[in-house]
């Protein structure tokens, strides 16, 4: 199972009770292609950084959900498209469980040889000129 996170502006023209209701008809959108709601918040209205449709306000929420396939995304993608109290959604792909334990691993890895490497450079015994500490002493014993 792939897990998704839906995020929504309403139109903040709405009552708040009607803003919560269309939640609610999304998720059962998301639950008839076969989705598991996993987390969901109550849309809260919200000042936008920049005009959608005209309107600088919005309700904002997002459910978090898993989908078995693939397939269902497109249908609920076009359930979606045809409420006109949604002003924008983006859905996008969470990583799975497995994918994090991996992502962590690398991170270790790129450490380690990062580690690795700044240590090595700081235990190398800087080169000895003896023409240029010769120099030097004559230059310190002139003064």
């Amino acid at each position: 199972m792939q897990n998704y996170e839906l995020a929504f502006h309403l139109n903040p023209n709405l009552e708040e009770a009607k803003a919560v209701e269309i939640k609610q008809n999304i998720e059962e959108i998301l639950i008839q292609n076969g989705g598991v709601i996993t987390f969901s918040s109550n849309p809260a209205k919200i000042r936008l950084s920049y005009l959608i449709n005209h309107m600088g306000n919005s309700y904002f929420g997002y459910t978090q959900f898993g989908l078995p396939n693939k397939e269902s995304l497109s249908h609920i993608n076009d359930q979606l498209k045809l409420k006109p109290e949604i002003l924008r959604y983006l859905v996008i792909k969470m990583p799975s469980e497995s994918e994090k334990k991996q992502a962590a691993l690398k991170q270790m890895k790129l450490r380690e040889k990062a580690g690795k490497r700044t240590t090595a450079k700081t235990k190398a015994p800087a080169p000895v000129n003896k023409e240029l500490d010769k120099q030097l002493e004559d230059i310190i014993g002139n003064l």
